[in-house]
């Protein structure tokens, strides 16, 4: 069962990741405005361009670490283990470093090549350049990775969040953004994108060292668990080590392939639009953050039960939270991508299809970490080399005649079997039983305020982004009226007694109410 102090733990770590996760978002969503409108759909396109070669190749020198690093020292955590997590993050961190040190020698030693299978033949000398100059940094992203992961559960989701959520994004910001006031291309953009790395591999050692030195002191005499425990490991981080490696091939996939068979103005274009989309994205994040630990310990204790009410009150607070966006960015896109400069207009109806279909994957919840934290990340890596597979071979097929729509219909169509085949492993073959009927009560406010009342305002604004942004802040006033005065059905009384504390004695409450809020 989740107990009261693990429900308000949950949920103050749910909005601490949300805060932070939102930051990141809004950096994000800036440094796209920027370059959109300091660089144009041609510029942009190279840009994202090297931001996705980067982070393919960084996602995959993690190895599926990250995930093997919360699992372990939630299961330590969970057991009352002490003075193991040392040995785990060193177990995690060699191989990583070791990896992505002969990996970026490659990468310089082999750019050219490497850049002739990148791109078309009249990018390859940029690619190279393009290539040579990350070669350094996946060393030093890939180690920062597992140390702020192994922040993330020794220190806590606070330190974890102001620092891959906060700093890092607000100094990739700042550094490519002055790199554009100067007037420079957008290949020093993206150099001034990498600078800030170094300096926060740096803060992160001196962030996690202190609780890792105290936990060797605690380490049982005689202790000599390596080989078992490195074992156990790398047979779980193995198997998730490529179905992270597919996951993030399938995440850059589309904008690579539309910079390769299109051109670098039409994948500036599409960039934006994905990137708009992933805004939205925050509060996946940041529930992932914040619940895996938990999902990971009721699992491991095989308490499915427990899995299954918590799963479905994520699944609810993320539709609650961000189906509205999706609406907006749906209904309202011609005006929001205005916001980047004219020639991104073009990507309404793009964004529209992927908007709709997002909402359809925030309603499935926390699929994928059920997955992971249950053990099961060999499963995940078959659903994830279907969906490249559809990823890839749908747009080969589809971009040369539709164009940017095709792209949009190969990542729907990706994305919808990752997650159908996900959710028929959760329900039936892990007995986590899904509850979609359930998750209608949490829609219906969205889809009433956003849905209706955002056709309303699409009537009488246009494509106009001021009276479009007006309209759509005065559905959220509506909206937020609405959760509050219906928090008690939708379960939201610890997030408002967060944002809102009461001063004074607690609230009495009512002969023969449930010490926990309603049941969601």
């Amino acid at each position: 069962m989740i107990g009261t102090a693990d429900r308000g733990g949950l949920a103050r770590s749910g909005v601490i990741s949300l805060a932070g996760s939102a930051f990141a978002a809004i950096a994000a969503l800036a440094l796209t405005l920027l370059i959109g409108n300091g660089l144009g759909a041609s510029g942009t396109g190279v840009f994202f361009q090297a931001v996705g070669i980067f982070t393919v190749l960084t996602q995959m020198l993690k190895l599926g670490t990250n995930s093997g690093i919360i699992r372990e020292l939630a299961r330590q955590r969970a057991h009352d283990e002490r003075g193991g997590a040392w040995r785990t993050v060193l177990i995690a961190l060699v191989p990583v470093v070791v990896v992505s040190v002969v990996v970026a020698v490659a990468v310089a030693v082999y750019a050219d090549v490497i850049a002739g299978w990148l791109g078309p033949a009249r990018q390859r000398d940029e690619l190279t350049v393009l290539l040579g100059d990350l070669a350094p940094y996946l060393v030093v992203a890939s180690a920062m990775s597992v140390l702020q992961t192994a922040s993330r559960m020794v220190r806590g989701v606070g330190t974890f969040t102001l620092l891959q959520n906060v700093l890092l994004p607000a100094s990739r910001l700042i550094a490519a953004g002055a790199v554009l006031v100067l007037g420079w291309g957008a290949l020093s953009a993206f150099r001034g994108w990498l600078l800030p790395l170094p300096v926060w591999l740096a803060a992160t050692i001196v962030v996690v060292a202190v609780p890792l030195v105290r936990d060797v002191r605690d380490r049982s005499p005689g202790d000599a668990g390596w080989r078992r425990s490195s074992a156990a490991f790398w047979r779980f981080s193995a198997a998730r080590g490529v179905g992270a490696a597919l996951e993030t091939v399938f995440e850059w996939a589309d904008v690579l392939l539309v910079a390769a068979l299109a051109s670098p103005a039409d994948a500036g274009v599409y960039a934006v639009v994905t990137r708009t989309v992933r805004a939205g994205q925050v509060v996946d994040r940041a529930m992932r953050i914040a619940a895996a630990p938990t999902i990971s310990g009721l699992l491991a204790r095989g308490d499915v039960d427990a899995a299954r009410t918590l799963h479905t009150r994520v699944a609810r607070t993320m539709i609650l939270a961000t189906w509205p966006f999706y609406l907006v960015l749906a209904l309202s896109g011609a005006a929001v991508l205005q916001l980047f400069g004219p020639e991104f207009v073009r990507g309404a109806g793009v964004l529209a299809v992927l908007a709709a279909v997002t909402m359809i994957t925030t309603a499935a919840g926390m699929l994928q970490s059920i997955l992971l934290q249950g053990g099961r990340s060999s499963w995940q890596v078959g659903n994830k080399a279907v969906a490249v597979v559809l990823i890839i071979g749908l747009n080969v097929l589809l971009l040369p005649s539709l164009g940017l729509l095709g792209a949009a219909i190969a990542w729907s169509a990706a994305v919808a079997a990752d997650t159908v085949l996900a959710a028929w492993q959760v329900h039936r073959r892990m007995g986590v039983r899904l509850e979609p009927a359930r998750l209608l009560s949490a829609a219906v406010p969205a889809l009433v305020v956003f849905g209706a009342g955002g056709l309303v305002v699409r009537a009488l604004s246009g494509d106009a982004p001021i009276p479009a942004a007006l309209g759509s802040v005065a559905l959220g006033l509506v909206y937020l009226a609405w959760l509050w005065l219906d928090r008690h059905r939708l379960g939201l009384d610890p997030v408002w007694a967060l944002v809102l504390p009461r001063r004074g004695r607690p609230r009495q409450l009512p002969p023969g109410t449930p010490e926990a809020p309603p049941a969601l």
